[in-house]
């Protein structure tokens, strides 16, 4: 078993190959590899007639059970038509793709400029769209006028695909100021000049700045202390504030340049590991702070619902029904019978793989990942 687990540490590098149509200008693969994402790789063309198409990755671990479809563009409209996908172990260098849903061609890839007229009391404009992965923050348009009917913003952007850009208006830096009407634009409906007249929020720099939580109270035992909310891209794991340690049992967050937050407490960035309102571990409501009514905010956490690092005993079914642990990086389940599969935290496959005896999971980042033994589901950490 050492020796298997310490192979499973490096990653090599693996090459598909797909037949299509002569037709064919571009190909794209989506899969576990690349997280389903349709727009991410792109294909080399190896020969014509036939028409072959080749894509290389670097994967720790082993690949044969990983799946993955093509897509002749960068959009699931492009996608294949057959519904089965392919899977490394049986189609790396055999795959066929006889037909598309729809075809991309080249000449769709171009700058774009969205021109926009928003109210007066927008001060700052960002676009976010399926171009840029749909980043509230990535894109900030640039004021070009402003007169009593309200403020013109424009931007130039590239899109691979002018066929299915979709995009929308956030009134300040993250997706509580996202434009009111829940509907995007469309590019081929509504083309890049529009208007958008409400938000639901307008942020407003003269009343923003760093707002500071102050942490008074905790639980006994609390390793440590995280702040997720409403900034950045809103309620993203990664974005996490962690608190400082003040050594006496309190903790300090600072939230930067914001206007209002809406906010929970984590003694880890996990959603499992939020504060609760009682010992049952109900859910407490979201805490808001405002700069302007602060900036300097005291709270406590008096429960949380679970503490990240205490064993939580037989209502684990996988811990019940097997004996299961980690080792450098790699989960470990003894007795399996069927299936294992593991998905991160945001519910993307990172293997799946037919077992019996003793699994060893490749290397995995630490984090929370979300294992399935033989139909039974338990969350595990990895350190």
């Amino acid at each position: 078993m050492f020796m298997l687990i310490a192979s499973m540490g490096f990653a090599q590098t693996h090459t598909l190959l797909v037949t299509v149509p002569d037709s064919i200008e571009t190909v794209f693969v989506a899969g576990e590899f690349n997280g389903w994402n349709p727009a991410s790789d792109s294909l080399n063309l190896l020969s014509n007639s036939p028409k072959v198409f080749s894509f290389e990755y670097t994967y720790e671990g082993s690949v044969d059970s990983l799946e993955y479809k093509f897509l002749a563009g960068p959009d699931w409209k492009y996608e294949q038509k057959q519904a089965a996908n392919f899977m490394v172990l049986n189609d790396s260098a055999t795959a066929v793709v006889d037909t598309f849903k729809a075809v991309y061609h080249r000449d769709q890839e171009k700058d774009v400029v969205i021109d926009v007229l928003v109210p007066a009391e927008v001060y700052v404009l960002n676009i976010t769209g399926n171009f840029n992965g749909w980043d509230p923050i990535a894109n900030p348009m640039e004021l070009v006028d402003s007169t009593s009917n309200g403020k013109e913003y424009m931007v130039t952007i590239h899109t691979l695909d002018t066929t299915t850009l979709q995009y929308k208006f956030v009134a300040g830096p993250g997706w509580p100021y996202e434009q009111t009407n829940s509907a995007n634009y469309d590019y081929m409906t509504d083309g890049g000049t529009v208007v958008c007249d409400e938000f639901k929020k307008i942020f407003d720099p003269n009343e923003a700045g760093d707002i500071i939580i102050n942490i008074t109270s905790v639980p006994e035992g609390t390793p440590a202390v995280y702040i997720i909310g409403s900034w950045g891209t809103s309620w993203k794991l990664e974005e996490a504030i962690e608190a400082t340690d003040n050594g006496d049992g309190t903790y300090t967050a600072v939230v930067p340049n914001v206007a209002d937050i809406d906010y929970k407490v984590y003694n880890y960035p996990d959603w499992t590991y939020e504060e609760a309102a009682d010992a049952e571990g109900t859910s407490v409501a979201d805490r808001h702070a405002s700069f302007v009514d602060g900036p300097e905010f005291d709270i406590t956490v008096a429960y949380w619902k679970e503490v990240f690092g205490t064993p939580t005993g037989v209502k684990d079914p996988i811990s019940a029904a097997y004996k299961m642990y980690t080792v450098n990086g790699s989960i470990v389940v003894e007795g399996v019978t069927s299936t294992v599969s593991i998905f991160d935290i945001n519910g993307r496959m990172m293997q799946n793989v037919r077992a019996k005896g003793t699994f060893v999971s490749r290397s995995l980042q630490p984090g929370i990942y979300i294992l399935r033994v033989d139909n039974k589901v338990q969350k595990v950490a990895v350190q």
